[in-house]
């Protein structure tokens, strides 16, 4: 079982480490990840041992509030993502607009009180601006702060501290102390405790801000699903529905300029589609009966009758967010790693705050400046922009791919393509465009052949095949208009992967494959027909040789147009110190002629799906790390084994469940955008974690050695992770 819980009251990342290990360690949870980000833990479970309840119990004992426990159904995705992005809960946030207003509004007279000249004005015998600062001070403190003195209460109720505790005590004892001076005469500091509140809201107003606007991408996502559906009923009228009470087999309308309501396949009609959504390229497509409509895509010029061929809730786009759904809850190892450290880092820093104020007041005797420098360093050390610095860059980054065509499935697969240094790349579908066309039919002549046969004996295995190169093969058999040829019967049919086909056709053994498929049966192969073999292969031509029993009949020749942007693709590799790989199971001269084409660095063909993996395995051995790129499917063996599998997929279920990122466009340029992406992303992480950490390394000292005004330290803390988050929306503009 799987469940994903919003949780409310997390305000560093020392909470969400804190909730994760108290949930991993009840009986029956196999996983839990906390995502401070997201606001929200992921669990898998045995339902048998555990049940939802006794987790969201779980999280409600260590003090904080869990929303809802949703299971994981894509029918509520929408509801987890958007609670992750702040959008339903702007309620539960430190501060609004009005009282961020409120705040900025009473630091007036604590400014004031820092520039005006004593003894203007007196209230019941105290200067004027004394009692304004005290107010002020107060109400700011007390009542607009009251979110941090209620975090602080609810880890002392459970013996812990987080931020939160940070800013109460640093604020706290700021308050009281001026508050006991005002009246006993000494030196006060209501301004460093109210506007020290005052930034730190401000701080978090901004960070929510931002963490919406880092999830625009997603939340865009989310908003695409159609509203409702023309379905056609029996007697031939049309009735409006929502689009999650279609079922398979229904007929629905789809008139131009609305968006396709589901999946589904055209039965009538033609149009263009906008399928942006989807790959992230702008251009309509041109869609006729027969071809697959993907739901959420704009429909264009034409009106269009669809049969569903989906159900609601497992449509391509609900993929789609589940995909990135999975890649915002999945910790990276460098997170990971970042949250260990956060669970003691506020400890340390309330130990070095008290160490502090003791050494101070050892060597001056000042009670009030001791108290100053504890403060600052207690305000100082906000540890909230180390605990953003990874899943805000990952949530901009994962955002900002889905909307180009680009799923990533998983933050270590950030990591991995930073250091990727040899791809291989599949030759069909991949690097060419996966329809091929016959080019050349040669029959070898034979007393005991029939004319045609060769024609006969490849359409009759072919029909029985799903390879590219079948439909290609059929075409040409099926438009032999002088001749035409009639497709027989085939029996005992066999595909062997990578090799060829073989089966029974009246009463004989026929097969068609490659030259050492057909030899390994005993095929005599004639020196001429070898030598044009050779030739056509050169010309970057797939050749399939034709068998009866060990006769050979002839042969067959096609070529898979090299798609217009793969060259670029290879130059942009190389660009990125990339060295590039074709792996295929064509022929070795058909390998090198598109590898020469393209200028590839490495050939490896006559590969069967089996051997691609063993490649990869055998590259990494030697040092490297290899990403491979493929169809999802048949590659399914050479993605799984390499440091990084990307699937170029078509937007069905399989094409998404390969690979560690998902290229929703066949161009294998979108490969490239994948990996330039995920370097910038990692890029990204790395710059936050390393501002975060030397923020706190400069940071601290400076506090405790009193260089650090305790209000400076508060604006400086507040906007820290700010920074974080403007950083990681540069990623952005990468693409």
């Amino acid at each position: 079982m799987k469940v994903s819980i919003p949780i409310e009251g997390m305000h560093c990342a020392s909470c969400a480490v804190l909730i994760e290990r108290e949930l991993a360690k009840k009986d029956g949870v196999s996983k839990a990840n906390v995502n401070y980000a997201l606001g929200r833990a992921t669990v898998e479970f045995n339902e048998s041992k555990i049940q939802t309840h006794d987790l969201a119990q779980t999280i409600k004992d260590q003090g904080y509030e869990p929303v809802v426990a949703i299971h994981d159904e894509s029918e509520n995705r929408k509801q987890k993502i958007e609670h992750g992005l702040g959008r339903t809960h702007e309620h539960h946030g430190y501060v609004g607009k009005r009282g961020l207003i409120a705040a900025f509004i009473l630091c007036v007279p604590l400014i004031a009180s820092m520039v005006v000249p004593q003894g203007i004005g007196m209230i019941f015998g105290m200067p004027m601006f004394d009692v304004f600062s005290l107010v002020s001070a107060w109400i700011l403190v007390a009542v607009l702060g009251r979110k941090f003195h209620l975090g602080t209460w609810n880890e002392l109720k459970h013996f812990r501290a987080n931020m939160d505790t940070l800013v109460t005590i640093g604020t706290g004892s700021a308050l009281v102390w001026s508050t006991y001076a005002f009246f006993t005469g000494g030196k006060m500091y209501f301004e460093s405790a109210g506007m020290i509140v005052a930034f730190l809201l401000l701080g978090k107003f901004l960070e929510e801000s931002q963490r919406q606007k880092a999830g625009e991408a997603i939340s865009a996502l989310l908003n695409l699903h159609a509203k409702d559906a023309h379905r056609i009923t029996s007697d031939g009228s049309t009735e409006d529905v929502d689009p999650k009470k279609l079922r398979l087999g229904d007929v629905c309308l789809v008139k131009p300029g609305e968006r396709i309501p589901i999946d589904g396949i055209i039965i009538e009609g033609r149009t263009n589609v906008d399928e942006s959504m989807l790959t992230g390229e702008p251009i309509p497509v041109e869609r006729a009966k027969g071809d697959v409509v993907i739901g959420a895509n704009v429909n264009g010029t034409g009106a269009i009758k669809m049969s569903v061929t989906a159900e609601p809730g497992k449509t391509t786009l609900d993929a789609i967010v589940a995909t990135v759904e999975h890649a915002l809850t999945t910790k990276s190892p460098v997170e990971r790693l970042v949250d260990t450290i956060s669970s003691f880092f506020v400890p340390t820093v309330i130990a070095i705050a008290i160490l502090a104020w003791i050494v101070w007041f050892i060597l001056t005797r000042d009670l009030a400046q001791s108290i100053e420098i504890a403060v600052a360093v207690l305000i100082v050390a906000c540890p909230c922009a180390m605990g953003l610095a990874t899943p805000a860059a990952i949530m901009v980054g994962t955002g900002a791919g889905a909307k180009k065509g680009i799923l990533i499935k998983d933050g270590s697969a950030l990591e991995i393509a930073r250091s990727i240094d040899t791809i291989l790349l599949d030759k069909t579908g991949t690097l060419t465009k996966g329809k091929p066309t016959v080019t050349d039919i040669i029959e070898q002549k034979d007393p005991t052949s029939r004319p045609f046969e060769l024609l006969e004996v490849a359409g009759g295995l072919e029909s029985l095949s799903e390879h590219p190169l079948a439909s290609a093969i059929l075409d040409a058999v099926q438009n032999q208009k002088a001749h035409p040829v009639a497709i027989p019967t085939v029996t005992s049919f066999e595909a062997v992967a990578g090799k060829g086909l073989r089966g029974i056709m009246n009463g004989s053994h026929v097969s068609l494959g490659t030259e050492d498929f057909l030899r390994s049966r005993d095929v005599d192969f004639p020196d001429d027909i070898v030598l044009k073999a050779e030739e056509l292969r050169r010309a970057a031509k797939t050749v399939m040789f034709v068998a009866r029993e060990t006769l050979l009949l002839g042969m067959i020749a096609a070529q898979d147009e090299v798609k217009p942007d793969a060259k670029q693709a290879i130059a942009a590799f190389h660009s990125l110190n990339i060295k590039t790989g074709l792996v295929t199971g064509d022929h070795l001269a058909t390998a090198n002629a598109v590898a020469h084409e393209l200028g590839i660095d490495l050939v490896y063909a006559d590969v069967s799906p089996i051997k691609k993996a063993d490649i990869v395995s055998s590259l990494k051995k030697e040092g490297n790390r290899v990403a491979f790129v493929g169809d999802g499917m048949n590659d399914a063996p050479a993605l799984a084994t390499a440091d990084l599998g990307i699937a170029i997929g078509t937007g069905t279920d399989i094409a998404i469940a390969t690979g560690q990122i998902v290229l929703m466009k066949g161009s294998p340029e979108k490969a490239v955008d994948a990996i330039t992406l995920s370097r910038a992303t990692f890029r990204a992480i790395k710059q936050n974690l390393f501002w975060a950490f030397v923020y706190n390394i400069i940071g601290i000292p400076l506090a405790a050695f009193g260089f650090l005004n305790p209000i400076i330290a508060g604006g400086a803390m507040a906007l820290s992770s700010v920074s974080v988050l403007g950083n990681s929306l540069r990623i952005k503009r990468r693409l």
